[in-house]
């Protein structure tokens, strides 16, 4: 078995990778760009992508790029569910509400 040369990052550099890349995401967040990997996000916070993509090794950036994506698309579905959940919960509590007033009207004409 071959021994890998790769230097792996202590503390030190982990700690400097995600304060990196939080500042950069940060900053794309208040320019509104969900995925940094797009060609129209190469202009947005240019620095703090320089020093972003300085601080992780490459395939960190990937995958917290593709967490950053997969998270805004899970939110989003979430979102949908719950306004989903909330319109067939208001629906059934309208029918519900109606099927009392009938009853109501029912035995009170009893």
């Amino acid at each position: 078995m071959q021994e890998d040369n790769v230097k792996h990052p202590s503390r030190k550099d982990r700690q400097e990778c995600w304060n990196a890349r939080d500042a950069f995401f940060a900053c794309l967040d208040d320019a509104k760009v969900v995925d940094p990997a797009k060609p129209e996000a190469q202009s947005v916070c240019p620095d703090l992508r320089k020093l972003y993509e300085s601080k992780c090794m490459k395939s960190w950036a990937d995958y917290f790029n593709k967490r950053r994506v997969l998270a805004v698309e899970q939110k989003d579905m979430l979102e949908q569910m719950r306004a989903q959940h909330k319109a067939v919960a208001d629906r059934l509590a309208a029918q519900e509400a109606a099927a009392k007033e009938a009853e109501a009207k029912k035995n009170a004409q009893e």
